[in-house]
């Protein structure tokens, strides 16, 4: 089975996935990266009929029948997505059927009420209607005085107020003659404008306290006696104080020393990275599926910082190439990234999952890639 093949089934069956969750989107994209790398599947076709519209899905269960004549899933699809489009054309129909009467019933001119005489059959206009359309002279001849009737109360009020304001304009002349008079006492005019002033602190003052004095009391002096057998009391001796410990001094940092080398355990799914004896780095790893990964002793051929995998169209960062497998060379790299900017097998880390690489989380792959050189030795083992 060739390397497209098995990158086509992984495709699948990753669409089958997302179509299980409901991401159809997702379903489509693998689907049609599956049609790319073997137009020869039958369920390629078959998911990408799954997932797109009636008018698409009988073009891709042609492609299916074409493979396979017999295909049940293909010739069940081919009745569903018809049904669709004729109930899509039944819908299209009936909605321009609506709209054209819709149309007619507003064009259509409305016709003139008439009647039917009754001895002859023939129809005509109704006198009333004719007579109730024309004008009636005598009554626009009495809308005249009625207007006059209306409008005299109120040109008779303004009459009235116009008088009174000429009868009391000569005292408001008069009023305003007293105000604008000058004032004999003199105004000051005070100037102020806002500043922002500190505000003061308050310091008590300090207030006397009472200090009571001690009054002195006579105290009796005892008399010493001299005796012959008295010993001199000790003097006080004065003792050293204790000087700081001095800080400790900080351990030195402990570097592994030896040459480095790298372990893969496909048991265990881990990338063990050591110098010497010394465990530097523990990660978890994805090997290829059904054993597509090879054990043995190898090393580290070539350092890439973003290889590209043309046969499955994917970007591998942190490439660290290994051991070649024919024509292809794998390696240790970072979790890929496909050409639409997501990522491959992402929350698959510690399960067989690649097509041969070992594949790590991104940040692990990158202290990997910096820590390893050229020529480094790689062993992989059960």
């Amino acid at each position: 089975m060739s390397e497209k093949t098995l990158a086509a089934k992984e495709a699948l069956r990753r669409s089958r996935s997302a179509l299980r969750k409901g991401n159809k989107d997702i379903a489509r994209a693998w689907a049609e990266k599956a049609t790319l790398l073997a137009p020869n599947l039958e369920d390629a076709w078959l998911l990408l009929a799954a997932t797109s519209r009636p008018q698409l899905s009988l073009r891709y269960l042609e492609r299916a029948l074409a493979i396979n004549p017999q295909s049940k899933h293909a010739q069940k699809g081919m009745i569903w997505a018809k049904t669709k489009l004729a109930q899509k054309q039944k819908v299209k129909v009936l909605f321009s059927t609506q709209e054209k009467a819709k149309v007619v019933e507003k064009t259509q001119p409305t016709k003139p009420i008439s009647e039917v005489n009754t001895l002859t059959g023939i129809p005509f206009s109704t006198p009333k209607l004719i007579k109730d359309t024309q004008p009636n002279k005598a009554i626009a001849s009495q809308e005249k005085p009625r207007f006059w009737r209306q409008s005299l109360p109120a040109l008779i009020i303004t009459v009235v107020l116009v008088s009174l304001v000429w009868a009391t304009f000569p005292r408001f002349v008069i009023f305003a003659e007293e105000m604008s008079a000058t004032p004999s006492a003199t105004i000051i005019q005070e100037h102020w404008g806002e500043a922002d002033i500190n505000k003061p602190t308050y310091t008590p003052s300090p207030t006397a306290t009472f200090t009571p004095t001690l009054t002195p009391t006579n105290t009796a002096t005892p008399t010493s006696t001299s005796t012959p057998t008295e010993t001199p009391l000790p003097t006080a001796t004065p003792y050293p104080t204790k000087k700081p410990a001095p800080p400790a001094e900080p351990e030195p940092e402990y570097i592994p020393s030896g040459e480095k080398y790298v372990l893969v355990d496909i048991s265990e799914q881990r990338l063990y990275a050591y110098q010497g004896n010394t465990l530097v780095y523990s990660f978890i790893a994805s090997t290829g599926m059904n054993g597509g990964t090879a054990t043995g002793n190898f090393s580290v051929l070539n350092k890439i910082p973003s290889a590209y995998g043309s046969t499955w169209d994917i970007w591998m960062p942190s490439w660290l190439g290994i051991y070649w497998a024919g024509s292809l060379q794998n390696g240790i790299h970072a979790l890929p990234i496909m050409s639409n900017g997501a990522t491959l097998w992402a929350g698959y880390l510690g399960t067989p999952i690649s097509y041969g690489c070992v594949v790590l989380g991104s940040y692990e792959a990158s202290l990997l890639y910096n820590w390893v050189n050229i020529g480094t030795p790689v062993n992989i083992q059960w």
